[in-house]
């Protein structure tokens, strides 16, 4: 019977036994963490990335005034400049965008081309238009329901001041969104009478007016054809 030396000693035997075996197992790496490969952009069947969008052909605003003969409700039209009886600036302020033609704060900012002309037909009638051209297209809606809130804060009376001096005792009577990218108001006292029209198309605006003694002209419908026409051009 072994004694009880031998037996720890056959059990230190196999310990060490096991102990080299484990190292014998066992390797040390030493190294860095390595990331995956990235996959390979993405490219298009032709092998190609696709061409730079094109950008829209240029308008040139002077292009979508009315011209000479073209044809109006008041007769062929006949250009002529703006003259010193245009308003310049108004009283109160909150009337600016009621009463101004020249400088209105109605036209969208950020225009690449403006031009505007006044018109002549033979009496006493004095009607204009500006226009104004974008790169970038407007947000129709957003351009005339600003219009509506601007022209709808005038509710005093107002004065137009001119080079020829001052015109006051102006109110306005109506206005209203009557189409799709059309704003209408009228500007009125006794004796004298100014239609006002804001035409909004994605990549031009156009403003008009038309004073005299009294309303010769129904806006809606005339701004509505100016609208169709500027979209035709400006496609």
């Amino acid at each position: 019977m072994p004694t009880k030396l031998a037996v720890t000693a056959r059990i230190a035997a196999v310990l060490l036994t096991l102990t080299a075996a484990l190292v014998a197992c066992t390797t040390s790496v030493s190294g860095r963490a390595v990331l995956a490969p990235r996959e390979p952009a993405p490219v298009s069947s032709s092998g190609e990335a696709g061409p730079p969008k094109a950008k829209p052909p240029p308008i040139f605003a002077r292009d979508l005034l009315l011209h000479d003969g073209d044809s109006t409700p008041l007769g062929p039209a006949a250009m002529t400049e703006l003259g010193d009886s245009y308003f310049t600036s108004v009283r109160p302020p909150e009337c600016s965008a009621a009463l101004l033609f020249k400088g209105s704060p109605l036209r969208p900012p950020h225009s690449t081309d403006y031009a505007d002309s006044a018109y002549g037909f033979g009496g006493t009638a004095m009607y204009s238009e500006s226009v104004d051209v974008y790169d970038n297209a407007l947000d129709v809606h957003e351009v005339v329901w600003n219009g509506f809130r601007a022209v709808s804060r005038c509710t005093a009376e107002a004065t137009g001041i001119a080079p020829l001096g001052e015109f006051g005792g102006m109110r306005l009577s109506q206005y209203g969104v009557s189409a799709d990218g059309v704003l209408v108001w009228t500007m009125t006292r006794p004796d004298w009478t100014c239609d006002y029209g804001l035409v909004a198309v994605p990549r031009a605006a156009l403003l008009l007016t038309l004073c005299d003694h009294e309303s010769r002209l129904r806006v809606a419908d005339w701004a509505s054809t100016r609208r169709a026409q500027i979209l035709g051009r400006s496609a």
